[in-house]
């Protein structure tokens, strides 16, 4: 990622670049238990088993479930993550070359920010290059808020 800082007549410290991906959303954090009800899995169960055979059906959770999270879980994460990871940088690259997808271009500094849409790499350098001559020269682009 391409990076420059400038600052303004006015003293105020603008970092200029480009991003690769949009900004993202804040989402609202999901209740993993929301509607759990811990009695349904089962019904029935206890009273054909017993208090033994309880005993050993949730030892035999336990294990399996220990040997899920501490080796199963792992390689299979592992294998989604580099899986998810060559994708995205697949398809990020075939877009921005064969698609032609946009740049975004951007100014920040504190709460104000600028963002510009430019098409190819080497010109969004040059669109770099302009908006941080004209902030450092106490020119203001106009803001594009996304």
């Amino acid at each position: 990622m391409f990076r420059k800082t400038v600052t303004g007549p006015d003293g105020r410290t603008w970092n200029v670049g480009r991003a690769w991906f949009p900004r993202r959303r804040k989402f609202r954090r999901a209740d993993p238990f929301d509607g759990f009800d811990p009695g349904g899995f089962f019904p029935g169960l206890a009273d054909d088993l017993g208090v033994i055979g309880i005993i050993l059906a949730v030892i035999a959770l336990i294990v399996g479930l220990l040997f899920l999270v501490l080796v199963l879980f792992n390689v299979v994460v592992i294998a989604i993550e580099l899986t998810i990871v060559l994708t995205l940088c697949g398809a990020g690259v075939f877009s921005r070359v064969v698609l032609r997808k946009p740049w975004t271009v951007f100014a920040k500094s504190g709460n104000a920010r600028i963002e510009r849409q430019v098409v190819g790499w080497r010109a969004s350098k040059r669109e770099i290059e302009d908006v941080a001559g004209a902030l450092a020269s106490g020119l203001e682009p106009a803001r594009a808020h996304r």
